[in-house]
């Protein structure tokens, strides 16, 4: 009876799953199974690497691993690398942040993990969900294996220039082919959305301004860089002569940030995105630990002291008479030692009495404003434009002008003048449709007996007038035109000579 009791039990609570799962609909698919890859690792002359040496993987830059080591004097590790997590149909399940390979990913295996200088393997595999691969690990050539350079800084909105620009730094102790290294983003979907070539030679423990070609190569705010080192490839080649990612960084501003896709946001973590003119950097020595941490903000170099920012109001004039119930359109000039005026901060409004109007609240770089004006009288209405750079800055301006209603003689004389106006477009448009009619044709004459001859006085007057076959008005006989509705006459109706 017990037993019985006890199934009936489990069926209600099977049953219950049951319910909870259709409600709730389709769970989201379990993270992929990591793969792993195990076997000893050697040095470039097949010598093991020492107990506790780090193996890590890499994807793009990213750290994977589960931060395994070399486990014994032989060499023996075992490594394992995370995978993104993706439906049956292959769309991710997080696509706002890439938490690890993709499938057919290469997997680029490191005696270290970039921070400082660590050796790449030769060997590279391309990512599968629960593979076990085993193989041994080797060294790849000094020739191929690139030096610890980092994005020193990066400045995503120059106050006064136009272009991007950042800062790469050599923090070793020997110079660096820069030729060896291009910088290169992420976009939407591809590990390789653009990239910008170096050239020249970096100094030690000195760094280098780089040029980012426009405004907008970076997201201000918010977006994914890389530095890049160029594989020569040959023989015992690191990553299978596969290029490398040696330095990352993401950032993304804490209020409308936009690195929210994949893979340009991944489980690393991100720095603050760099406002106007702020920069995102490193410290002096070029500190790196994979830690969005080792990035702070700091002011744009080479900028000048601040001073607060000029405004000056064009319209209104001082005094000016503005008309009642009607539309104006305010405008003022603005500038800053510091910053663009693209990038001050705009308050404007309009005060009468105690009653106040917004025009604008905060808007950045606006120059103008529109404002339906009361239907009143009014004198020293007021009109301010307040101004703020981006390190808070301020400077303020104001006009007075007066509110003057339309008089009514006024409206009724505009009234009138626009009655002329338009009854002067309907003649005109009705005499110039009356001059495109086709002339009628002129009926023929009926010879006259000698009978009916009209008098002599009459004869006269007929003959030193003509009628117009258009309008039926009789016209001097010696006009080429008639005078009443523009006719023109033809040559044989012209007098004789």
């Amino acid at each position: 009876m017990e037993r019985r009791a006890g199934t009936v039990a489990v069926l209600v609570l099977v049953g219950l799953a049951l319910l909870v799962l259709v409600a709730v609909g389709p769970a989201m698919a379990p993270p992929p199974i990591p793969m792993r890859t195990q076997g000893r690792a050697f040095d470039t002359f097949g010598r093991p690497l020492p107990s506790g040496t780090p193996i890590r993987t890499f994807v793009d830059g990213v750290d994977y691993s589960n931060r395994s080591q070399v486990q014994d004097a032989i060499g023996s590790f075992a490594v394992l690398t995370s995978g993104n997590s993706k439906t049956n149909a292959n769309v991710s399940d997080t696509p706002t942040i890439q938490e690890g390979a993709n499938a057919g990913d290469s997997v680029i295996y490191a005696a270290g993990d970039f921070t400082t200088f660590g050796g790449v393997f030769r060997e590279s595999f391309p990512w599968s969900p629960g593979n076990i691969t085993t193989h041994d690990l080797h060294l790849g050539s000094p020739f191929s294996t690139p030096l610890p350079l980092k994005v020193q800084g990066l400045v995503t909105q120059p106050a006064r220039e136009s272009n991007q620009y950042v800062f790469v730094c050599n923090p070793t102790g020997g110079s660096a082919s820069l030729a060896d290294y291009y910088l290169e983003r992420d976009r939407l979907g591809t590990y390789h959305g653009g990239s910008i070539n170096l050239s020249g030679v970096l100094a030690a423990s000195s760094s280098v301004r780089v040029n980012l070609t426009s405004s907008a190569w970076l997201t201000p705010t918010g977006d994914a860089l890389k530095l890049v080192y160029r594989n020569p490839g040959g023989g015992a080649a690191t990553a299978g002569g596969r290029d490398l990612v040696v330095d990352r960084v993401e950032f993304n501003a804490t209020r409308n940030g936009t690195l929210y896709w994949e893979p340009g946001n991944t489980i690393m973590g991100d720095a603050p995105a760099p406002t106007p003119g702020r920069i995102l950097q490193r410290d002096a020595s070029c500190t790196d630990t994979n830690d969005p941490r080792d990035f702070t903000l700091g002011t744009e170099p080479g900028l000048p002291a601040g001073q607060p920012p000029t405004v000056s109001i064009t319209v209104p004039a001082a005094g000016q008479p503005v008309p009642a119930a009607s539309l104006v359109t305010f405008t003022w000039t603005m500038s800053d030692n510091v910053f663009r005026s693209d990038y001050l901060h705009v308050w404007a409004n309009v005060t009468i009495g105690t009653q106040v109007t917004r025009l604008v609240s905060d808007g950045i770089g606006v120059t103008s404003a529109t404002w339906t004006t009361p239907n009143m009288a009014a004198t020293d209405v007021a009109f301010q434009v307040d101004v703020e750079d981006p390190f808070g800055a301020h400077g303020t301006a104001s006009q007075t002008f007066s509110l003057a209603p339309q008089s009514p003689l006024a409206v009724v004389i505009g009234a009138l003048i626009a009655v002329v106006l338009v009854s002067f477009l309907i003649f005109a448009f009705l005499r110039s449709r009356k001059r495109k009619q086709v002339p009628p044709s002129t009926p023929p004459t009926q010879p006259t007996s000698p009978a009916s001859s009209p008098p002599i006085e009459t004869a006269a007057f007929t003959q030193a007038k003509k009628v117009c076959p258009r309008c039926h008005t009789a016209v001097r006989a010696e006009d080429q035109t008639c005078f009443f509705c523009g006719y023109k006459f033809p040559e044989q109706n012209a007098p004789p000579p």
